[in-house]
């Protein structure tokens, strides 16, 4: 797991160095970190831990001259920063304890935990049921397990540190132990005992982020985290942090998000108050140093100046004295004053609302959708409802849920949100325990069957309107920048990941061993890269596995020979490659996703069950294919707003089409010349199979078309609507059909804005392909393009 050092320097030299370099500046200050933590901090190891390497390296980006010193223990550390001994500590956890004394930098590391048992992976945590976990004395176990643990699931046992838990997993005296990857990594490298049997679990029970924490009260802390967070960006956006890292662990110690770690939900609590009053309730800390406490009086806000202290739910060591419940408005009146004290404005809320049946909205299906996107279009959309949403509630392993606070149209007071998979979507509506089933694909024919057996409405039906387009996501073929391979074909890609081809050499690259990246098999972006390119071919059996888009391609980017598949949003600092189909080569930008010319592009889907009470569902849907498209951008994805191509790109793109073989060359050049002076929208309307009707997406792009035009800067633009078909059929009746598609919809557009717009109608037929003109590609080659005069 930890990787040797060139440089021959020993331990204690290295930390000789470390410590001494702030002894030049005279406004050094002095940050603390401690010890054992794994291969994170110690001061026996090279660096004195990947931790402290880490940390030091973000301080001297950010020009803070540091110098770091290892407390004896770990209370020390947090101790000394509490009373001004030390500047700060690091490597710690967020806590809401924690919270009250210290400001967070963002996360510069983070580890995950998992179970380790013996002689089986553990595959979830109901594994664990009746069974003893090994977790050490003094560590504080996730809300969650700590929930399970109080309610008898399983038990907690401990020891006095990680080696000692894993010293009785080894003796057979506990089942489990829960340790993070870098802590057991280096208890079962440098044990000294059997630990030949002990396994991994697949997964991690939680991703835990380690911060740099700087008192309240120190002068310039403000300042002082602004300029860290600041240089931590920079050095996460090049790979420099990745980069410092990989050289030296296995393990991956990068956030995925770097900001957002304060906890989700409340914790049951006790607030200790400067006026010697207890205060218990749901707390959460919403704003560096403000609180929300939801107490039996209802929810009051309260900023870190009069809490003394923040203690477990069953209250601090002292006597108890419980605040009275503010029943009079004057009570209340003396809360808000206290409050109002430190904060601008308090809020202190004891209405009683009258108990009434709460219904849900409830979305279930896929994780590329469900992970963060559905989570901020649901908040973006209760938001502009003039309603107010709670904190997600986190349950099993990728399931929430949230109240709502305020009107909805159709009186929703809860979401519950479940994200397993594409398929797991439409088995919930089935089973009549979903509203919305999120897909990373089409519904297959199957479950659109199975649907109408069980008396559900067919989501495709003519003027059903049960589909709708969230957005689109790309599939990038990434490779590590210095590979001098230009372009691959979709067989090359399949015979790669199959195993088939094995050396660069085989394809036109260098003489070097081809190593494949690869996500997991639960993920979207696996089904997608499975059903576009592998065609029932196994995946190569060395494949290596994340389980993250962002992991994966920083390993690409760190191997000269790798090659992997990645969101489109999540290259990152790799290089991807333009895929090439029968003849035409398309490269993976936002446009030619939005285009769907790509060929991994996959659309974004919610299907709505009719059975489910329509005002909400309804209103959300319509939320997401119009202000929700912000969104999209926001969280990775490729938005369906309309999309310009101009100058070069749009030249580019053609000199591609006319040097395929197999074309009518007087209609391709006349296409060509009417065009290459124009701007390319991004609106191409694709037509339902065996139909002149327009799919889900095209009908909404029509929308988007007639906003379009009817901005001032475009109403005198001139269009062309340039139809293409599929080879199937003869070409005279194929150039017919694709003409007559592109006057229906030049037409239709004229009906729609009211007035008459100049459109040059042309057909192209056959010719130009997208894609090849198979099963795989006939929907994509039969399109109507749009261009626009500059």
């Amino acid at each position: 797991m930890f990787k040797t050092f060139a440089s021959g320097v020993s331990c204690s030299v290295v930390f000789a160095l470390l410590t001494s370099t702030a002894a030049v500046a005279q406004d050094s200050m002095t940050f603390a970190t401690s010890e054992p933590y794994g291969l994170i901090s110690g001061s026996e190891l090279p660096d004195g831990g990947v931790g402290t390497l880490a940390f030091k390296h973000i301080l001297d980006k950010a020009g803070i001259a540091a110098d770091i010193t290892f407390a004896p223990t770990w209370s020390d550390a947090e101790g000394g920063a509490r009373d001004g001994t030390y500047a700060g500590a690091f490597p710690y956890y967020y806590t809401l304890s924690r919270s009250l004394g210290f400001l967070y930098t963002d996360a510069v590391l983070a580890v995950g935990e998992r179970l380790y048992a013996r002689d089986s992976r553990l595959s979830s945590l109901d594994d664990l049921s009746g069974q003893d976990l090994c977790y050490p004395a003094g560590y504080n176990l996730a809300t969650s397990l700590q929930l399970r643990v109080d309610a008898g699931d399983f038990a907690r046992v401990t020891a006095n540190d990680m080696n000692g838990c894993f010293q009785m997993l080894s003796n057979g005296d506990v089942f489990a132990v829960l340790s993070d990857q870098s802590e057991a990594a280096f208890v079962l490298n440098f044990a000294d005992f059997d630990v030949s049997s002990i396994r991994e679990s697949s997964f991690d029970l939680a991703r835990r982020t380690l911060h740099l924490m700087l008192p309240f009260d120190m002068p310039n802390a403000a300042a002082t985290i602004e300029a860290f967070n600041a240089a931590l960006a920079e050095a996460r956006d090049s790979g420099e942090l990745a980069e410092l890292l990989k050289d030296r662990i296995d393990v991956d110690l990068l956030p995925a998000s770097a900001t957002d770690y304060r906890l989700k939900s409340a914790v049951e609590a006790t607030l200790k108050l400067h006026d010697g009053s207890r205060q218990k309730g749901m707390v959460l800390e919403v704003a560096p140093g403000r609180y929300d406490v939801n107490t039996q009086y209802g929810p009051i806000t309260y900023p870190r100046s009069i809490i003394a202290d923040i203690c477990p739910a069953d209250g601090c060591p002292e006597d108890l004295v419980v605040a009275e419940a503010p029943a009079a408005e004057a009570e209340a009146q003396d809360v808000a004053e206290v409050v109002a004290e430190d904060v601008a404005e308090a809020v202190v809320e004891a209405d009683v609302v009258a108990s009434i049946q709460p219904t849900a909205l409830r979305l279930h299906g896929s994780n590329t959708i469900g992970a963060q996107l559905a989570p901020a279009l649901l908040e973006a959309w209760v938001a502009q409802e003039g309603a107010s949403m709670g904190a997600w509630v986190l349950g099993d392993e990728n399931e929430r849920s949230v109240e709502i606070e305020g009107e909805l149209p159709g009186g929703v007071s809860e979401i519950t949100l479940a994200a397993h998979g594409s398929s797991t979507g439409f088995r919930a509506m089935l089973q009549g325990e979903a509203d919305i089933a999120l897909a990373s694909r089409r519904i297959k024919d199957e479950e659109r069957n199975d649907l109408q057996v069980a008396g559900y409405a067919d989501p495709l039906a003519e003027g059903a309107n049960g589909e709708i387009v969230v957005g689109l996501d790309g599939v990038a073929i990434i490779v590590h920048p210095d590979n001098p391979v230009r372009e691959l074909s979709i067989e090359q890609v399949r015979d790669i990941f199959a195993g088939i081809v094995t050396n660069w050499i085989q394809i036109g690259g260098p003489d070097l061993p081809i190593v494949v990246h690869a996500r997991d098999d639960k993920s979207g972006t696996f089904d997608t890269f499975d059903t576009l390119v592998m065609n029932d071919l196994p995946l190569v059996s060395s494949a290596k596995e994340f389980e993250s888009n962002a992991n994966l391609s920083d390993a690409v980017r760190a191997e000269p020979g790798a090659i992997g598949f990645t969101g489109l949003s999540y290259v990152r600092n790799a290089k991807a490659l333009p895929l090439k189909v029968c003849d035409a080569i398309h490269s993976p930008t936002a446009f030619s996703v939005k285009t769907e010319e790509y060929p991994l592009s996959r659309r974004l889907y919610m299907y709505k069950n009719a059975s489910a009470d329509p005002a909400d569902v309804e209103a959300f849907t319509d939320f997401v294919v119009g202000e929700g498209q912000e969104q999209l951008e926001k969280h990775g994805f490729v938005d369906l707003n309309l999309g310009v191509r101009s100058g070069w790109e749009a030249v580019d793109a053609l000199a591609n089409i006319q040097f395929m073989p197999h074309q009518n060359g007087p209609v391709v050049r006349d296409y060509v010349l009417t065009v290459r002076d124009m701007d390319r929208l991004s609106a191409t309307f694709h037509f339902v199979t065996g139909s002149s009707n327009l799919d889900a997406r095209s009908v909404d792009d029509m929308g988007r078309l007639v906003e379009w035009m009817n901005q001032p800067e475009n109403a005198d633009r001139k269009l062309v609507f340039a139809g293409f078909a599929d080879n199937t059929g003869g070409y005279d009746i194929n150039l017919e059909i694709s003409r007559q598609r592109a006057q229906a919809l030049a037409d239709q557009l004229r009906a729609e804005l009211g007035r008459d717009v100049e459109i040059q109608v042309m057909a192209v037929g056959e010719d130009a392909p997208v894609a090849c003109n198979d099963e795989t590609g006939y929907d994509r080659n039969r399109r109507v393009e749009v261009w626009a005069s500059r």
